[in-house]
């Protein structure tokens, strides 16, 4: 605990070798966040159509940081008490659908940070909370969970999203022409689906090793212009999925074993 009282002294969130990393108490020092992981074992077609993407739409990616960061802003606030946070002109189609969806949350336990005082052990000096993880082989994650509250009389993790486009559970339909409009915006909301499915399986183990406590299902909450999504995910499929994210940290440990990421002089 001495330890974990000196590393936030400091910032909780940092930049390794041009990398978002987490400060941890774990013998391996700090370790990648989870989108770190997720976006460097992702397939290099994927990684070629995000640049493609970002080529074609310069600016976009950074307008959609900024939406991102204000409604979770305003979901901070509104779990913490404030009923009406402030959100920028540009963003209240966004934010429209939210209160209904987090009044939903009875017990509020972390709202993007502890409000519970036991858990004030996550926070380093940037204000910045994080839960960690590790595999059976030492090889470790952290991140910083969005929502952690009870909803319908069950604990609950859950992920806030913005988007300018829907997300979807399930693959394009066969009745759809390949490669139409519908069908690709189908796709892309299926993808960003199953990205944020391998989230919540890090952040549920991590919530578990670093808490202690284990949360009796999760939800996806998806903020878009036209209305607000909720995916619900068991507890049975969250099990599922750890199994999914224990293979991604194996690959992403594979690929940086020659490298040496956690340098203590750099920090």
């Amino acid at each position: 605990m001495n330890k974990l009282r000196d590393l936030n002294k400091s910032a909780a969130r940092i930049t390794l070798n041009g990398k978002r990393h987490y400060t941890t108490p774990l013998p391996t020092g700090p370790a990648p966040s989870v989108t770190t992981i997720i976006s460097e074992t992702a397939s290099e077609a994927n990684k070629r159509k995000l640049e493609m993407w970002s080529k074609a739409n310069p600016g976009q990616k950074e307008l959609a940081a900024e939406r991102g960061t204000a409604i979770h802003y305003g979901m901070e606030q509104y779990l913490k008490g404030n009923k009406e946070p402030e959100i920028a002109e540009e963003y209240q189609e966004f934010w429209q659908g939210m209160p209904s969806v987090l009044d939903q949350f009875q017990e509020v336990l972390w709202a993007e940070t502890p409000v519970l005082d036991k858990f004030d052990f996550t926070v380093g000096n940037d204000d910045v909370a994080r839960v960690w993880g590790s595999d059976d082989e030492g090889r470790a994650w952290a991140g910083a969970p969005d929502i952690i509250a009870v909803a319908n009389n069950k604990l609950t993790l859950a992920d806030l999203k913005t988007s300018v486009k829907p997300y979807s559970r399930k693959w394009p339909s066969k009745e759809l022409e390949k490669g139409c409009q519908e069908w690709r915006d189908l796709l892309g909301g299926h993808m960003k689906f199953k990205k944020t499915c391998k989230q919540l399986a890090a952040y549920d183990i991590a919530i578990q090793q670093t808490l202690g406590i284990t949360v009796q299902q999760a939800a996806i909450l998806v903020s878009t212009p036209v209305r607000t999504q909720i995916f619900k995910i068991s507890r049975r499929f969250l099990d599922i999925l750890h199994d999914d994210w224990l293979k991604i940290v194996e690959e992403y440990y594979k690929q940086i074993e020659n490298c040496n990421v956690y340098d203590p002089d750099l920090i």
